[in-house]
C-alpha cells in the first residue's frame, strides 16, 4: 500500500478521535471534506474589506490540514506522505510571527458554534505537528516543540507530543 497525503489525513483523523481529541476544522488534500469545515488563517492586510473577490483574500492565506483540541491543549497539523521541512517552517512562522492571526481566527470559525463554546483560545497550547507516513515509527530528527504522528498504516498510528 503505498502511504499518501489522504491516506495519512485519514488516518490521523481516525486516531485522533479514537484518542478523544476534538476535530475543529480540516480539509482533505485536494479540498474535498464532508466532515469538517476549513479554517482559514487570511492575512488582515489583504482580506481587510467585504469584497467578492475570494482570490484576493486568499494571498496569504495560510489552511491548517487539521486542527484538534483536548485538555487545553491544540494541535495545528500538517500531514504529509513523507517528512517535510516545508510544513515545519510553514507551522514555526504560524505560531511565532503569526501567532495572534492563528488565534483571531480560530475565535471568529468558533462563534456560534456549541461544540466549541467552552475553548479559550487564549489560554491553550498551541503545538505544531508534523504527521506523516513512517513505517518503523521512528523520528526523523528532534523537533523540539513539535509533535509527530506516525502512520504506519490506517490503523496503525502513534503520537508523540514533545
Amino acid at each position: 500500500m503505498k502511504i499518501t497525503e489522504s491516506y495519512v489525513h485519514i488516518a490521523i483523523r481516525e486516531f485522533l478521535k479514537q484518542e478523544g481529541w476534538l476535530l475543529i476544522a480540516g480539509e482533505y488534500p485536494n479540498g474535498s471534506d464532508d466532515e469538517l469545515n476549513v479554517l482559514s488563517i487570511s492575512d488582515p492586510t489583504v482580506a481587510r474589506d467585504h469584497s467578492p473577490d475570494p482570490r484576493r483574500h486568499s494571498r496569504g492565506e495560510i489552511v491548517p490540514d487539521l486542527v484538534a483540541y483536548k485538555n487545553r491543549t491544540v494541535l495545528i497539523i500538517e500531514a504529509k506522505p513523507k517528512y517535510s521541512l516545508d510544513d515545519k517552517y510553514k507551522l514555526i512562522d504560524l505560531l511565532s510571527t503569526k501567532k495572534n492571526r492563528l488565534i483571531a481566527s480560530l475565535k471568529d470559525f468558533s462563534s456560534g458554534k456549541t461544540q466549541f463554546s467552552h475553548i479559550n483560545y487564549d489560554n491553550v497550547n498551541y503545538v505544531p505537528v508534523l504527521a506523516f507516513g513512517n513505517p518503523t515509527f521512528l523520528p526523523p530528527c528532534e523537533d523540539i516543540n513539535f509533535g509527530h504522528i506516525y502512520v504506519k498504516s490506517i490503523s496503525e498510528v502513534r503520537m508523540i507530543l514533545w
